[in-house]
């Protein structure tokens, strides 16, 4: 057990050390040798825990996008009507991505010319969101605010909400598109919660 405590207390280390590394060089300029020297860790301790600069990145991907989603958990409640929670949600979602964009903007530039390696940092944690906004709907349907749903139905419609509203949310990392997304967010929002009644 003491191991472990330590293996991921290294880890830890090593992942905290590689966010400054990329926020200052980006992803592509990135080396395991910045790494292993920003967390004062040898080569070797570094490819104990990660086999490559790749690995590294997904878990510092990894971290920031469960602080997000830990964000946005805290922005929705079972009291709030579901427009409410899926605004709160997708408004907490979009601020604090519009934050990590503009301070770590080497990496998002190099990240936007390989779009494929940054649509699949942003399926990261896509079960744990399709979870949230599912549970969203259940308290909708418990409120009566929308017709009952099958718990299929529940998940299909919450995965189907989350899809939608990432291709938003991509138009706006990779293009900088809708300056005003919190105005054009809560209208769609309403839109689709009111086609739900």
């Amino acid at each position: 057990m003491k191991d472990k405590v330590l293996d991921d207390k290294v880890r830890e280390e090593i992942i905290a050390a590689a966010t400054g590394v990329f926020e200052t060089y980006g992803f592509i300029k990135v080396s395991m040798q910045d790494i292993s020297s920003a967390s004062r860790k040898g080569r070797s301790s570094l490819y104990y825990y990660f086999n490559n600069k790749t690995e590294v990145f997904d878990a510092v991907v990894e971290k920031m996008l469960k602080h997000t989603l830990e964000l946005c958990a805290h922005s929705v409640s079972k009291d709030a009507s579901l427009a409410q929670n899926m605004a709160n949600f997708q408004l907490q979602k979009l601020k604090a991505i519009k934050v990590l964009v503009k301070q770590y903007y080497l990496v998002f530039r190099d990240l936007r010319h390989d779009p494929s390696l940054l649509f699949n940092k942003m399926r990261l944690l896509l079960d744990e969101e399709f979870a949230l906004i599912d549970q969203v709907l259940r308290w909708a349907i418990e409120k009566g605010e929308i017709k009952p749903l099958s718990p299929q139905d529940s998940r299909f419609l919450g995965e189907t909400m989350v899809v939608a509203l990432r291709s938003f949310e991509q138009e706006i990392i990779l293009f900088d598109r809708f300056p005003d997304f919190e105005e054009k967010l809560t209208w769609i929002v309403e839109i689709f919660c009111n086609g739900l009644k």
